[in-house]
C-alpha cells in the first residue's frame, strides 16, 4: 500500500487531465462517425472540461451562452463583411465587450468559436460556418457530458494530504528560525530561500484544493464534524506562521550584525535565562503543533489547554531582572530583537491551544450542531 501511495503521489496525471483525454477521444470518434471536423470539436471539448462537478453544473448554462455568443458574432460579421483575419480583428473586441457586458467569466470560450467560424472559406462561408457551428456545439455537448458523468476527484483527501505536508514544512521553518535566534545561528540564505519557496508553493496548493473542495462540500465531508469548519482557519494559521518566521529571520540577522558591530560581547546570565525560556516556548509549540495535527486530521481526542499569561508573566520577570543590570543602547537593541521572537512564539502557542480547545469543545457534538455553532459564532472560546 505504501508503494502504491508513493506512486499515486508522483503520478503526473490529474483527474482533469484524464477527463480531458476522455472528452477528446469521445469527440473524435463521434465526429468521425458523422463525417464532421474532429479537430474543431476536440478543441471545443477541451476548453469546456471543468475540474469539479459543482463547477461543471454551475458553469454549464454560461458555457452554452458564451458559445452561442461567439458563434452568433462570427456568423453575423462573416455574413455582413467577409471571413478572414480582418474580420477576426473586428470581432474580437466586440466579443470581449459583449461577454463582459453579459457578465460571463470566461471570455476565451466566446473567442474560440468566433475564430473557428471566421476561419471558414469565403466561397462557401454560410454552409461551412453552419457546419462548424454544429461541430462546436457537438464538442460543447461532449465536454458537458464528461463533466457530469466522470466521477470527480476527492479534493478533500488531497486537501488534507497537502495541509499535513504544508504544516510539517511551515512548523519546521518557524521552529528552526526561532531556535536559530536563541543560539545565534542564522539559517544559510540559500536554505532559507528554498524553504520559503516550498512553504509558499504548499500554501498556494492548499488554497487551490480548498477552493475546489468547497465546491464539492456536502458530497465529501469529514467523519469529524468540526474538521471541515476549521480547515480554512488552519491554512491562515500556517500562513501567519510563515510570515512570523520571516520576521524572526530578520531579527536574527540584525541581532548577529549588531553583536558583530559591538565586538561580540558576552551574553549576560539573565539574558541566557530569557533565551532558555524562549527555547522552552519553541519546544512547547512544536509539541502542541503535533497534537493539533493529530486531533485535526486523525481524530485524536483533544485536551483543554488554558490560554493564560503565566508563562509570559514569568518571562517578563526575567526581562525586568535583566534590565536592572543593563540599560542604554545595548538593552534597547536586544529588547527589540527579543520582542519580535517572544511575540511570535506567543502567537504560535496561543493559536495552537485555541485550535485544540475548539476541537475539545466540539468533538462529541453532531455535524448539524457543530455547523450551527460555527455559523452563529458560538465556536469562539
Amino acid at each position: 500500500m505504501a508503494i502504491l501511495k508513493r506512486l499515486r503521489l508522483k503520478m503526473p496525471f490529474g483527474a482533469r487531465m484524464i477527463k480531458t483525454a476522455i472528452a477528446v477521444v469521445l469527440t473524435v470518434y463521434l465526429t468521425e462517425a458523422l463525417k464532421l471536423s474532429s479537430a474543431v470539436a476536440a478543441v471545443t471539448a477541451i476548453i469546456n472540461v471543468q475540474p469539479s462537478l459543482s463547477r461543471s453544473l454551475k458553469n454549464a448554462g454560461e458555457q452554452l451562452a458564451v458559445h452561442v455568443l461567439g458563434v452568433a458574432v462570427g456568423l453575423i460579421i462573416g455574413y455582413l463583411w467577409a471571413p478572414g483575419p480582418l474580420a477576426m480583428g473586428l470581432a474580437t473586441p466586440l466579443v470581449i465587450w459583449l461577454a463582459l457586458k453579459f457578465g460571463f467569466s470566461d471570455v476565451v470560450m466566446a473567442l474560440v468559436p468566433m475564430v473557428i467560424i471566421l476561419s471558414s472559406p469565403r466561397d462557401a462561408f454560410i454552409s461551412e460556418a453552419l457546419n462548424r457551428s454544429i461541430v462546436i456545439f457537438l464538442g460543447l455537448a461532449v465536454g458537458l457530458m464528461v463533466n457530469a458523468l466522470v466521477a470527480p476527484p476527492k479534493y478533500r483527501d488531497r486537501l488534507v494530504e497537502s495541509l499535513i505536508r504544508m504544516n510539517n514544512t511551515t512548523a519546521d521553518f518557524f521552529c528552526s528560525l526561532a531556535s536559530g535566534f536563541n543560539h545565534l545561528s542564522l539559517m544559510p540564505e540559500d536554505e532559507y530561500n528554498q524553504k520559503r519557496k516550498e512553504v509558499k508553493n504548499l500554501l498556494a496548493e492548499c488554497r487551490g484544493y480548498f477552493e475546489l473542495w468547497q465546491e464539492q462540500k456536502g458530497r465529501d465531508t469529514s467523519p469529524f464534524p468540526w474538521q471541515d469548519e476549521l480547515l480554512e482557519r488552519y491554512i491562515d494559521f500556517n500562513s501567519n506562521l510563515y510570515h512570523k518566521g520571516k520576521d524572526i529571520y530578520e531579527a536574527t540577522k540584525q541581532r548577529i550584525a549588531w553583536r558583530e558591530q559591538m565586538g561580540n560581547p558576552p551574553i549576560a546570565p539573565e539574558f541566557e535565562a530569557i533565551l532558555a525560556m524562549l527555547e522552552h516556548g519553541n519546544k512547547d509549540f512544536a509539541h502542541l503543533n503535533i497534537l493539533l495535527q493529530q486531533s485535526l486530521f486523525e481524530g485524536r481526542p483533544a485536551e483543554f489547554y488554558p490560554v493564560d499569561e503565566e508563562f509570559w508573566r514569568e518571562m517578563s520577570a526575567f526581562v525586568d531582572r535583566w534590565h536592572d543590570n543593563l540599560s542604554g543602547a545595548y538593552y534597547l537593541h536586544a529588547f527589540m530583537f527579543l520582542a519580535v521572537v517572544a511575540n511570535n512564539l506567543k502567537f504560535a502557542n496561543r493559536t495552537a491551544k485555541e485550535f485544540l480547545n475548539i476541537i475539545y469543545v466540539h468533538q462529541d457534538l453532531s455535524h448539524s450542531v457543530v455547523r450551527e455553532r460555527f455559523i452563529t459564532g458560538q465556536d469562539r472560546l
